[in-house]
């Protein structure tokens, strides 16, 4: 594990959640969709009503679909899976400090839809997001698939061992008030990316300044993801550095 996060900058573990994780996931999404769609209770991400109902709402009320977005990316029990020991212990591990010294921070619970071209990433680093450890960068980011993610849904595309080459600047770019603002970089012409192919439960960790970047869901479901990102607190942490925090306007204090 810790061997091949140093050599390539990640690793997944297959089924890493368990039959409790995913009950409590269904049940905190569940009540959150219901407030704003008419959906039955359901036993799985894949679930194609789910799918419908949801990629309907956001292409008629994309604002109300924010909304929705960032309830999910905002509730307790959703954020809760990370803080279990299981979590602590490999993220202790990644970054060789006790679990005391952790920060946990960027969650997220992505429903990437079909065709979408207004929320996907191009190639960049998180690290550029969130500069708690600059300039060393001891932290990462934790995936994990809720559906089976394909390259047809548009599953991360990433750069093995690209983070050995350190952090690159760049600027901020934001195409439209409804887009993602991004910190776009290029690949070199020796570069080649994988995808990162995973079924529900699967967690994989990556190092802050792997390459890497969303791709396009030419399906017709929607890729849902949940993530976070942990950093080292022990020495050399930059308070504030958190460019979701302190750099945005009307939703900067919901990350």
């Amino acid at each position: 594990m810790l061997k091949d996060y140093k050599k390539n900058g990640f690793f997944k573990i297959k089924s890493f959640l368990d039959k409790s994780d995913k009950k409590v996931l269904l049940n905190a999404s569940y009540l959150t969709f219901k407030k704003f769609i008419s959906i039955r209770k359901f036993s799985s991400f894949e679930n194609q009503n789910l799918h419908n109902k949801l990629i309907f709402f956001r292409r008629t009320n994309p604002k109300k679909f924010g909304v929705m977005y960032d309830m999910l990316n905002l509730n307790a029990s959703i954020r809760s899976i990370f803080f279990q020991k299981k979590f602590q212990k490999i993220f202790s591990k990644l970054l060789n400090v006790p679990k005391e010294q952790i920060f946990l921070n960027g969650f997220m619970f992505r429903l990437d839809a079909p065709n979408d071209k207004r929320n996907i990433l191009g190639w960049h680093q998180d690290s550029a997001y969130y500069e708690m450890t600059y300039p060393k960068y001891n932290a990462g980011v934790c995936w994990i698939s809720l559906t089976n993610n394909s390259v047809k849904n548009g599953i991360l595309q990433f750069v093995t061992a690209s983070h050995k080459k350190g952090y690159i600047k760049t600027k901020l770019t934001k195409k439209s008030k409804l887009s993602s603002e991004q910190f776009q970089i290029r690949l070199n012409k020796n570069e080649k990316s994988s995808y990162l192919i995973s079924k529900f439960g699967d967690a994989s960790f990556f190092h802050m300044n792997i390459k890497h970047k969303s791709g396009f869901n030419s399906s017709e479901r929607i890729r849902f993801t949940l993530g976070c990102r942990f950093h080292d607190m022990s020495k050399g942490f930059n308070t504030g550095k958190e460019l979701y925090i302190y750099n945005k306007s009307s939703r900067s204090q919901l990350y």
